[in-house]
């Protein structure tokens, strides 16, 4: 995703989907608030899973994926670390400003949670689809630490963490099997980037509110909101007075079906079926819980 200042001619005009609103779950201990991507509709593609979570304790056991990626991105102001384990022999500690992207493939086993149960996790799950091509590569994680995501800021206060893809001359080394664009701006003026055909973009306001243009479309996003663009080509534009911080993100949109069982997503029934099977037969691994 490269920024762009001029040259809005030549494309085709983008669609806006409608604005959600987030959805509160949980409570207490595991607190989630979810934006609703189907009501978002085709312009999510390909995220399927966007929850802001703030956690204490262990949440889950040990758990398979398959078929996309599971990202877990821990805020800056979180008051704990990320423990995360896998059937790939991996148990990483990511602290605030980090991300452990679990791209799952043909299947994985692992377990998330505060590195210290009295410590409050602050954090955004992603689930990032695959195309069916990529859905039985061999499973990879990924780990950035704070110090590893790089930052695009300005004179005028703009501050992005390029947690993912690129934006202006700034590159994330993080690469997963297909491109996708995660960026987390801290905004006092406007910032611009170029939306390519084929790809979605996804902007979440965490905090103040952002004017999004795109050619002659424009909306006003608050906070605790979501907005999907896509359909067409062009400079996005995000306006802000006087500071918004939110959540970018951009992949390219996947056309295929989709089937969603439990924490596998494919295809088909077919595909489903084969990841159960290779679960069972102890293919995707094994993980011990902690005691």
């Amino acid at each position: 995703m490269d920024a762009q200042s001029t040259d809005r001619t030549a494309n085709a005009p983008m669609t806006f989907s409608p604005i959600v609103a987030e959805q509160m779950q949980g409570g207490g201990d595991f607190l989630v608030r979810s934006i609703d991507l189907a009501a978002v509709g085709p312009h999510a593609s390909p995220v399927a899973v966007l929850d802001n979570f703030r956690v204490r304790g262990r949440p889950f056991p040990p758990h398979p994926h398959a078929g996309f990626s599971a990202v877990t991105y821990v805020f800056e102001d979180s008051e704990g670390d990320l423990r995360s384990r896998d059937s790939l022999g991996n148990d990483l500690v990511t602290g605030p400003g980090g991300v452990v992207w679990t791209q799952a493939g043909r299947g994985v086993i692992h377990e998330e949670m505060p590195a210290r149960s009295d410590r409050e996790l602050h954090g955004l799950q992603i689930f990032v689809n695959l195309r069916s091509h990529n859905k039985l590569i061999p499973p990879s994680v990924f780990r950035l630490t704070k110090d590893q995501v790089p930052e695009w800021d300005t004179s005028t206060g703009n501050r992005v963490r390029v947690v993912a893809g690129s934006f202006e001359s700034v590159s994330s080394p993080l690469q997963p099997a297909e491109p996708f664009t995660m960026l987390d701006a801290q905004l006092l003026h406007e910032i611009g980037f170029t939306l390519e055909r084929g790809r979605n973009a996804l902007i979440y306001v965490l905090d103040g509110a952002v004017l999004v243009r795109a050619g002659d479309r424009a909306e006003v996003v608050t906070a605790k909101h979501a907005l999907g663009l896509g359909g067409g080509s062009g400079l996005v534009t995000v306006h802000t007075d006087p500071h918004a911080h939110i959540i970018l993100l951009s992949g390219e949109q996947i056309q295929e079906p989709v089937l969603v069982h439990g924490s596998f997503i494919m295809n088909d029934v077919y595909q489903v079926e084969q990841a159960v099977l290779r679960y069972e037969a102890g293919e995707m691994g094994r993980l011990t819980p902690l005691r």
